[in-house]
């Protein structure tokens, strides 16, 4: 009888047991998280502008391409002045401008003058029109050309002496800029620019005013460029081109 009880006793037991832990749901184990891709860094939405380019145009200086040189207060050179001339070209100082005159005179497709450097008196005749005269100084070229400062000066007033002669319209160029000006220079320029009835003359060659001073005191109509090659463009509107 006593085995029996304690036998239905632990039998109760079992079901306890079993009503306790039987009906716990299964732990589940949860996914982690996913990670989130990493954020696209996007273009910006006002990207820089590309450098703009000027597309103004500058106007050449001094007004070269419409007659309105710089004259520091002298008289404008006329369109046309020596309209129908035959230019004979020479330098006075043997530098190398004059070359330079002659072909900014080609590359304006000007074919009626002729460049004699080293010209005397004899050569300079009725058949010209007007006497150019290229002004720099250089000791090589008077060298090469069997000159010095004194033939030159001698061969120069020669020339104008009869260029004056025979009423040839004289125009004096100085287009060397500062690197044409010295001892040697403005002896030359001091020869030659006197007898100037127009001029024209690159603007910083012409800073102390030298040149100025001796064409105010007749009045000279006077063009001043910028640089050298802007010459041609004086050159063609005295031609009347």
């Amino acid at each position: 009888m006593k085995k029996f009880i304690v036998l239905l006793l632990a039998f109760a037991m079992l079901l306890s047991l079993a009503a306790c832990g039987g009906n716990t749901p299964a732990a589940t184990t949860q996914a982690p998280a996913q990670t989130a891709a990493p954020e696209t860094t996007k273009a910006q939405d006002n990207p820089t502008d590309a450098p703009k380019t000027d597309d103004t145009t500058t106007a050449a200086p001094g007004g070269e391409t419409d007659g309105n040189w710089e004259t520091k207060g002298l008289p404008a050179i006329e369109k046309g002045c020596l309209s129908g001339a035959n230019l004979l070209i020479t330098s006075v100082g043997q530098s190398s401008e004059a070359d330079s005159v002659a072909n900014l005179l080609k590359r304006a497709k000007i074919d009626n003058y002729t460049q004699n450097n080293t010209v005397t008196a004899d050569g300079v005749t009725s058949s010209y029109t007007a006497l150019v005269m290229v002004v720099g100084g250089s000791s090589k070229g008077l060298g090469g050309a069997g000159l010095d400062q004194e033939k030159e000066t001698a061969r120069v007033q020669a020339v104008i002496d009869k260029a004056k002669e025979l009423n040839l319209t004289i125009v004096c160029m100085h287009i060397g800029g500062q690197d044409r000006r010295g001892t040697l220079s403005d002896a030359f320029i001091n020869l030659a620019f006197p007898y100037a009835q127009c001029a024209v003359i690159t603007s910083d060659g012409d800073t102390d005013n030298l040149m100025h001073d001796i064409l105010a005191k007749n009045n000279v109509p006077t063009a001043y460029v910028e640089k050298q090659v802007n010459a041609r463009e004086v050159l063609a509107y005295m031609l009347g081109k």
